[in-house]
């Protein structure tokens, strides 16, 4: 016997909740891309090049093509880093006392990550960190999918969003 109810409206609701997830935090993304390649038309100009270069103009950009569009990862990546979906990440609990850069977190401290602040620290992306400027991950091997704490969009370990492969892929085919 389960403590809550489990019927067809909780199902619904758990669907629901997953579905809007899902389309909300990709749309916004999208939205701000296209915002900044619109505002920034220099960046947009050098993604309609590699585009044409390499997709050509008579057909669509398929997911077989993403990785052949390096200069689309960095615009998205940018987007990632500039325009958070979610500034601050789910709250996780320190399981030991810990220092981090100094700081004493004791144990059983409700930790809160301010992604949106990484994402404008000078000491991590240079002094022109308000510009949206994709190329500055140029020879950067960083990742969004939870390896590099520079840039964590989808959060990391086990409450890294579940949806992040379809986020990824929605958004750079959607942007391209």
């Amino acid at each position: 016997e389960f403590i809550y109810p489990f019927d067809r409206d909780n199902v619904k609701a758990i669907m629901l909740d997953i579905f809007v997830a899902a389309i909300d935090t990709s749309l916004v993304t999208i939205t701000w891309a296209l915002a900044a390649l619109i505002k920034h038309p220099r960046v947009m100009k050098l993604l309609q090049e590699e585009l044409d270069s390499v997709i050509g103009k008579e057909r669509m950009v398929m997911e077989s093509d993403l990785s052949k569009l390096p200069f689309l990862d960095m615009v998205v990546k940018e987007t990632f880093r500039l325009y958070p979906v979610g500034p601050l990440l789910i709250p996780h609990e320190s399981m030991e006392d810990i220092i981090v850069n100094g700081y004493r977190i004791p144990k059983k401290s409700r930790v809160i990550i301010n992604f949106w602040a990484i994402g404008r620290d000078p000491n991590i992306w240079s002094e022109n960190v308000e510009e949206f400027y994709p190329e500055r991950f140029i020879g950067r091997e960083i990742d969004v999918r939870g390896q590099d704490f520079e840039l964590i969009p989808f959060g990391a370990g086990r409450r890294g969003c579940p949806g992040m492969q379809l986020g990824l892929l929605t958004v750079k085919l959607v942007v391209a």
